[in-house]
C-alpha cells in the first residue's frame, strides 16, 4: 500500500519540476515591458505603452514579435544575433537616440549571452554624420 503514495509523490515532484522548467523557458523567450516613450522600429514609429516581445519559434531565435498590449499593434522583426562576453544581468531593451528620435536597437534576455539586434535603415548609411552623434538608451525590464 505504501507504493501508491510514494509513486504519486514522485510523479508530482517530476511534474512540478517540468512545469517550472517550461515556465522558465517561456520567460527567457518573452519580455513584458512598459515603454514610456514612442520609438521607431525600422521605418515606423510605435507609440509608448506596454509591449510584449517574444521569440515565438525557438528554432528561429532571430524572429521577434512585438505586440503593443494597449493598442493591439503587432510587428514581426527579423533580427541579427549579437553576443556579449558574459550573461546579461537583466532583461533589457537598448535604443539608439539620433536627432531626438529613439530607435529600437537590441533586445537582451536575462542570463543570455546572445541578444537580438534590429537592423535599421540608418545603419546602412555608414558615412552619415548622424552616426557620430547617436547615444544609447537602455531600458531595463523589471523582474516579476
Amino acid at each position: 500500500m505504501l507504493k501508491r503514495p510514494v509513486t504519486a509523490t514522485i510523479l508530482f515532484i517530476c511534474l512540478t519540476t517540468v512545469a517550472s522548467a517550461v515556465a522558465n523557458a517561456q520567460s527567457r523567450n518573452r519580455i513584458e515591458v512598459q515603454i514610456p516613450f514612442s520609438f521607431a522600429l525600422r521605418e515606423r514609429t510605435l507609440p509608448a505603452g506596454k509591449y510584449v516581445i517574444e521569440r515565438t519559434d525557438p528554432g528561429r531565435p532571430n524572429i521577434l514579435t512585438l505586440t503593443n498590449v494597449d493598442k493591439s499593434v503587432v510587428r514581426v522583426v527579423l533580427a541579427q544575433r549579437v553576443e556579449k562576453n558574459s550573461p546579461s544581468t537583466a532583461s533589457s531593451l537598448v535604443f539608439i537616440k539620433r536627432e531626438g528620435q529613439l530607435y529600437l536597437f537590441q533586445v537582451w534576455n536575462v542570463g543570455a549571452m546572445n541578444g537580438a539586434q534590429v537592423p535599421s535603415a540608418l545603419d546602412k548609411r555608414t558615412n552619415d554624420r548622424r552616426h557620430q552623434s547617436s547615444t544609447l538608451v537602455t531600458l531595463k525590464v523589471e523582474d516579476h
